[in-house]
């Protein structure tokens, strides 16, 4: 059984944690999300079982963290939709506001992100609370907390990218009294707290997980991460020194078709170190992704290719022609493009996506968190950065370039490699564009922007090429903190600008 088995979970106060997490385990892909509001029970944690209906039910949080039809439209708001990748035909939803920089604290999208970011949060420190009290194995209770500290880990490293300063909980809250207490901590605190949590996973997670447990956190997967956090921190010594890890381990490489990556039936194939996962069948734990992205009205010959003409599209995160015109200035050779967006003119749609769901917004389609490419993108750059480039750091992206080219990845190409002279300058500009080819749509280009100090830039210069009004200075390179939990908590201040 494949680990798609999402069982009854539990929620979380909409100010910062205060979670109820049932224990009765239900049918396979099954969450039941329970009252918000309610504190958490002391029933419940008794034995092993209990633990792991715990530890999965904090794996079925990032189903909203990420995007899930009827809780949260996902990550990719905040990192997609504000960059050069991607724009949204919805106004009806305030997602024009990512869209065109004109974000008011009161929209919807920035309350439900935060509402279960700290949802997750709270599952995985009841997790921590509460097990060392449950008779196990230390190597068991050690992977069990790995898997969770991975999980708040990513939580709070999206959560940090898109706030800054964020309340920093790692136990578990009680009352309305202790979490009223939660202010935000320096982001470097958080940072902080992000590497020792994906220090502790590596050393306690499996190398590989099979069959049942397929999908977990492993230890590749934390070292990725962690890499990943340290590159974002400008760590760049310990980034490269982490991310080299994970390439020389074996564990993952690069699939032989780009297109291959993406396809339903390949789901957690060897290049993918984590995903989120989701399954269809009117089970409520499909993904929304294909009816999401997808343009409306489509002709019945794409629907056909792309959702069996099941649901209509949503428009909410549609191709930027921008990104259209940089798939072209690759070249006729890249494959990547035909394995990435459709149609033949304005508006384009992703089609990394694509299945035929059971019904709208119930599809198969995992999202996608770390791949080996990202890794070997990551590790140039941390090389790059650190001290210019070198025949290891220059062979990771040549590896990711064969294949954008259709060439084996392990084979030099006098025709597509970069060559030995390639300077600083010239590779930091090349990874720009390939990650920004490599990984459209994954939900890292904004991101990847804000972390290499080019977002005000290149969105402005987007702007002007568009004759948009728009233009973006410090103050938009982080998102504002949702009114309701301002309101809430005299505790938390605002983010400047907003």
């Amino acid at each position: 059984m494949i680990f798609k088995q999402l069982l009854t979970g539990g929620g979380l106060a909409a100010l910062l944690g205060l979670a109820a997490l049932s224990t009765t385990s239900c049918k396979k892909d099954f969450i039941d999300l329970s009252d918000p509001t309610r504190q958490v029970s002391t029933e419940g944690y008794t034995d092993s079982l209990s633990i792991v209906t715990g530890v999965t039910a904090a794996y079925a949080s990032l189903q909203d963290i990420y995007g899930k039809s009827g809780t949260n439209r996902g990550l990719w708001v905040f990192s997609e939709v504000p960059s050069d990748n991607s724009y949204t035909v919805v106004s009806g939803e305030r997602l024009n506001e990512f869209d065109t920089f004109s974000l008011i604290s009161d929209n919807p999208r920035l309350q439900s992100q935060w509402l279960y970011t700290y949802q997750a949060i709270a599952r995985c420190n009841i997790i921590l609370g509460r097990a060392g009290a449950i008779k196990l194995t230390d190597a068991t209770r050690n992977r069990f907390y790995g898997e969770v500290r991975f999980i708040r880990a990513l939580a709070y490293f999206n959560a940090v990218r898109t706030w800054g300063d964020v309340p920093l909980v790692t136990t578990e809250i009680t009352s309305i009294a202790d979490a009223y207490s939660f202010g935000r901590q320096p982001a470097a605190a958080v940072y902080a707290q992000i590497e020792d949590d994906l220090n502790f996973a590596e050393a306690n997670l499996p190398v590989t997980q099979t069959a049942a447990n397929l999908g977990r956190a492993t230890k590749g997967a934390a070292q990725g991460l962690l890499g990943k956090v340290l590159l974002t921190e400008k760590k760049y010594d310990l980034a490269a020194a982490k991310l080299k890890q994970v390439i020389d381990a074996k564990t993952y490489d690069l699939q032989a078709a780009y297109a291959s990556i993406f396809l339903t039936a390949n789901e957690m194939n060897n290049e993918i170190l984590f995903a989120v996962r989701y399954t269809k069948g009117g089970l409520g734990v499909g993904s929304g992704f294909t009816n999401f992205f997808l343009t409306s009205p489509l002709t019945a010959a794409v629907a056909a290719t792309v959702n069996g003409g099941v649901g209509t599209g949503q428009q909410f995160n549609t191709v930027d022609a921008d990104l259209v015109a940089a798939f072209t200035a690759s070249g006729p050779t890249d494959v990547r493009a035909a394995a990435s967006y459709g149609g033949t003119a304005v508006p384009y749609y992703t089609k990394k996506y694509n299945d035929v769901p059971t019904t709208a917004f119930d599809s198969e389609n995992d999202w996608i968190v770390l791949r080996y490419a990202d890794v070997l993108l990551l590790y140039a750059e941390a090389v790059n950065e650190q001290s210019g480039p070198n025949a290891l750091a220059l062979d990771a992206v040549n590896r990711v370039i064969r294949r954008a080219r259709g060439l084996p990845v392990a084979t030099a190409s006098a025709t597509v490699d970069l060559p030995a002279s390639t300077t600083a300058t010239a590779l930091r500009t090349r990874l720009e564009t390939e990650r920004r080819l490599e990984l459209n749509f994954e939900g890292h280009r904004w991101f990847d922007l804000v972390r290499t100090g080019r977002a005000i830039a290149v969105m402005n210069a987007y702007f002007t090429q568009a004759a948009a009004t728009t233009r973006i200075d410090a103050h938009n390179l982080l998102f504002p903190l949702p009114l309701q939990e301002i309101q809430t908590n005299p505790a938390l201040t605002q983010n400047t600008g907003y």
